[in-house]
C-alpha cells in the first residue's frame, strides 16, 4: 500500500470508528489509472457485509460541488463572468 492509499484509508476509517457513517468508499482516478482506492464500514448493517470497491453508492446532488467547481474555474480562466446572464434563466430579456 502506497503513502496516498495508506493516508486516505486512515481518514475513510474515522467517520466508520466515531459513528459519523455506516460505509464509504474514497476512490481517486489520474488519467484513467486508480491512485486511490479506500473503503470502510458496512454495506450492509444488517448482515455486516462490509463496503468493497463493488459495492453501489446512491449519490445524491454530487454533481452541484463538480458544476460549482468548473464554473469557478472557466471564471477564473475568463472563459465568463460571474455577472453574466444565462441564456433562458430568470434574468434574460425577452
Amino acid at each position: 500500500m502506497n503513502d496516498l492509499q495508506q493516508t486516505v484509508q486512515e481518514i475513510v476509517d474515522l467517520p466508520v470508528e466515531f459513528g459519523a457513517g455506516r460505509g464509504l468508499q474514497v476512490a481517486v482516478y489520474r488519467h484513467c489509472e486508480p491512485v486511490v482506492d479506500a473503503v470502510a464500514g458496512a454495506a450492509d448493517p444488517a448482515t455486516g457485509r462490509p463496503v468493497t470497491s463493488e459495492t453501489p453508492f446512491y449519490a445524491y446532488s454530487t454533481g452541484k460541488g463538480v458544476t460549482a467547481a468548473v464554473a469557478h474555474v472557466l471564471a477564473e480562466r475568463g472563459a465568463f463572468g460571474y455577472d453574466n446572464a444565462v441564456p433562458g434563466g430568470a434574468h434574460a430579456r425577452s
